[in-house]
């Protein structure tokens, strides 16, 4: 039988997907990301990094807004992970000096620059690197001979900053930004879209014992489009606010304004309102919501439990 395309839930019909819209057309109106200026003796790299970063966000959430156009919008919650990291570098970034910045930012440049030359090489040969590619002979060689070098470098900046490693990690990353929780929080899930995973796998299969498993149903694919509409829009404000005191040295400019009460309420009033997608749903547990009549007791239970939670360990506080 041949594979049929899912029905999937319009995604345009969803308030949040069309706030998304209203929102990110907002933001290209009153937000200009410009070009920087080519200065080879003083290049700014955590401005580039801002520029780079604001860019690749605001297109990747009009992505997200085409994805759901095709009724696609599930396959947004890869962008997530991108997002909410650019939002922890640029936020550490400008936590540093101009020159720490910047110093951190060519060694790991340099670092990833050699890999990448060295590991096309390892794949297509010598030859073909010179002959397809116009390298010169020796020109892949003579880098690889300064990747030590490098890795020196990255030594001294670890022993100055205190990370494991390498690189910095993303969760290492977290810990400098005061951003931890929300990395555990979104890491997994995230991590999951992009790369493979058991779990994830049987998180999209569906179905009931005895009957046809799915790995298309239409209600978590609109559950997972409704979490990157919610998440996106959330991490790029986050990733502008970290990035505030830097933006017009990363040839951004925003409205006077921008960061007002005011300004807030117009631009992300409609999101709020919405309230938050939970990552994990309930039903890939298998739960359900209590029976009519029994939520409210149940709630009760639950409270109550919280609250002898929080009385014994202010208890145990007192004792000590």
């Amino acid at each position: 039988m041949d594979d049929e395309i899912s029905p999937v839930l319009n995604d345009t019909l969803s308030p949040r997907f069309q706030a998304l819209k209203s929102f990110s057309a907002r933001m290209r109106r009153e937000i200009r990301v410009g070009s920087l200026i080519w200065d080879e003796s003083d290049l700014d790299v955590r401005a580039l990094t801002i520029n780079n970063c604001m860019r690749r966000q605001r297109d990747a959430i009009e992505g997200a807004i085409a994805l759901g156009d095709a009724r696609q919008g599930h396959l947004a919650v890869a962008f997530v992970r991108a997002f909410l990291e650019e939002r922890m570098w640029v936020t550490f970034l400008a936590s540093m000096t101009h020159s720490e910045a910047n110093g951190l930012l060519l060694v790991m440049g340099r670092w990833d620059a050699r890999r990448a030359l060295i590991a096309q090489r390892d794949y297509i040969g010598d030859l073909d690197m010179t002959l397809h590619l116009w390298f010169p002979p020796g020109f892949v060689d003579a880098h690889a001979a300064t990747l030590d070098d490098v890795k020196n470098e990255l030594r001294q900046l670890r022993g100055r900053w205190g990370w494991q490693g390498i690189l910095p990690s993303a969760k290492w990353v977290a810990e400098q930004t005061s951003l931890l929780e929300e990395y555990e929080y979104l890491h997994s899930a995230t991590s999951r879209a992009l790369h493979f995973s058991a779990g994830e796998v049987l998180r999209r299969g569906w179905g009931v014992p005895g009957g046809a498993l799915v790995t298309d149903k239409d209600e978590f694919r609109e559950h997972l489009a409704e979490f990157a509409y919610d998440q996106l829009w959330r991490q790029h404000i986050g990733t502008i606010i970290g990035a505030a005191d830097f933006l017009g040295d990363a040839s951004i400019s925003v409205p006077d304004d921008f960061f007002s009460e005011e300004n807030r309420i117009k631009l992300i009033s409609e999101l709020t309102n919405l309230g938050r997608v939970p990552l994990v749903h309930a039903h890939e547990w298998n739960l359900a919501p209590p029976a009519s009549g029994t939520r409210i007791a149940w709630a009760a239970v639950t409270l109550a439990q919280s609250a002898d939670a929080g009385l014994d360990e202010a208890s145990e506080t007192g004792s000590q």
